[in-house]
């Protein structure tokens, strides 16, 4: 399985909608996908949802989710870093594939994913809940530039753009997603499965480590 965290040190900077949207993108694509919750604050709701819903609130089932993932060949685990617990994601990121800090277009969540990249260096940002209207755009360019210079290569594109339903995901159940959730999902997937293709060839993927607690 690919494993993927969705990691960051910034309370709603869309990592469990994220993590949500590319494993119901990774359903529409006909893959398999399961989603592995941290947050020991946070109760576990996998009903009426097409992937799997794992528990890893606690470190020694993370580590098993882990490890059972890298015996199965086949599709996409996605790790949603929840809170706010800068160790545990650095932690974290050492052992999946590939780790994404996403975050939106402002001042203070672009000062919060910088200093996320310095200390994952092998993480990558992805802007989320995007502005798509073309004033804004414009407006939250100058902090993808700024980013862009200290962190050259490190900066997913395009961003997950805001869509007025995605709180869909964060529902108890995920019965019928609305057509532009679809629609982001599905190119959410797709974007992120050519960042994974470039930076994690297979002889760079995770290997089996024990996970500390």
């Amino acid at each position: 399985m690919k494993s993927v965290a969705i990691l960051g040190g910034k309370g709603g900077s869309t990592k469990t909608a994220s993590s949500h949207l590319v494993c119901l993108g990774a359903y529409l694509h006909g893959i398999p996908a399961a989603y592995a919750l941290t947050d020991p604050q946070r109760k576990v709701r996998g009903e009426g949802r097409p992937y799997a819903v794992l528990d890893g609130r606690l470190p020694e089932q993370l580590a098993l989710i882990l490890d059972s993932s890298r015996s199965n060949l086949n599709g996409w685990l996605v790790i949603d870093g929840g809170g706010n617990r800068p160790d545990f994601d650095i932690e974290v990121s050492k052992h999946v594939d590939l780790a994404i800090i996403p975050f939106r277009a402002s001042e203070e969540d672009i000062d919060t994913v910088a200093q996320s990249l310095l200390e994952m260096p092998n993480a990558l940002a992805w802007p989320s809940a995007w502005p798509t209207n073309s004033f804004a755009v414009n407006a939250a360019q100058y902090l993808l530039e700024g980013l862009g210079k200290p962190f050259p290569q490190r900066i997913i594109t395009p961003p997950i753009p805001f869509v007025n339903s995605i709180s869909d995901l964060l529902s108890s159940t995920l019965a019928s997603p609305s057509t532009s959730v679809c629609q982001a999902a599905r190119r959410a997937l797709e974007t992120m499965s050519d960042y994974y293709d470039v930076h994690c060839p297979a002889e760079k993927r995770a290997m089996p480590e024990v996970m500390s607690a």
